[in-house]
């Protein structure tokens, strides 16, 4: 089956597709196939994008502020404790500082003249585009075939590869990101549609019912979760006793 049908199967959640690709000899390669040409698509238009923006460092900064004020909304949105609220309201009293910042690493000098140095640098965005997208299956593919086999799954490795692989396909959306106001919507789709894609895989690498294959694929990344945000909270207790201590 041609890539571009694999790929088409994988966005529409043809089962078919899913049980060839767990069954091919060659599904890894395919699989990896696919997660290349999304890959150098995304690199490709994130990395113009960048060149396009360069050119007028004040764009730069501001589209940093607004990921900065983004990312502190939603935060804000999800704080539960008077230590949190108070640790983002310091953050946002920062934004001059942070903006003062990007403009300084903005100017200073660069060892290679500033084209060559642009050229090179979206080269190596292009090039690394497709490696994070296999780093990020490959370690979501490991959790998940792990927590499948401990809820009674039959697959093998070989066939969670490449079934995984298909999870990346919806991540094509990625290259709209560029355009600020779209950014954080597109990556949730995309992020979204292939959690879609590697609970269905699952199911039919593993042999799991629906239910099965979502915890699966959700439990060990809800347990990260869980201690990511305990350690958050500690680290925002001691952040503001050292702050009160200061004063």
């Amino acid at each position: 089956m041609p890539v571009i049908d694999t790929f088409n199967g994988a966005l529409t959640l043809n089962q078919r597709v899913f049980t060839e690709m767990r069954d091919a000899p060659d599904g890894v390669r395919r699989g990896f196939l696919i997660i290349l040409m999304v890959g150098l698509l995304v690199g490709v238009f994130q990395s113009a994008s960048a060149l396009i923006s360069v050119t007028d460092p004040e764009r730069v900064v501001q589209d940093v502020l607004f990921s900065y004020r983004q990312s502190l909304e939603q935060q804000q949105a999800t704080a539960t404790t008077a230590e949190q609220r108070e640790v983002i309201r310091l953050l946002q009293e920062s934004e001059d500082e942070l903006a003062e910042m990007v403009r300084g690493i903005l100017a200073v000098p660069t060892t290679l003249p500033r084209p060559v140095a642009l050229i090179l640098q979206a080269l190596g965005q292009i090039a690394s585009t497709p490696l994070n997208y296999l780093s990020n299956m490959l370690l979501a593919v490991v959790f998940t075939h792990l927590a499948a086999r401990q809820l009674g799954g039959q697959g093998g490795i070989r066939a969670m590869v490449a079934v995984g692989s298909l999870s990346v396909a919806p991540h094509a959306l990625d290259a709209l990101t560029f355009v600020p106001v779209l950014s954080f919507p597109i990556s949730m789709i995309a992020w979204g549609w292939g959690l879609i894609i590697l609970v269905s895989g699952t199911a039919i690498v593993h042999r799991l019912d629906s239910g099965k294959a979502a915890l699966a694929v959700l439990l060990y990344p809800s347990l990260l979760i869980v201690l990511a945000v305990l350690l958050g909270c500690m680290l925002g207790v001691l952040f503001v006793t050292a702050l009160a201590g200061i004063r």
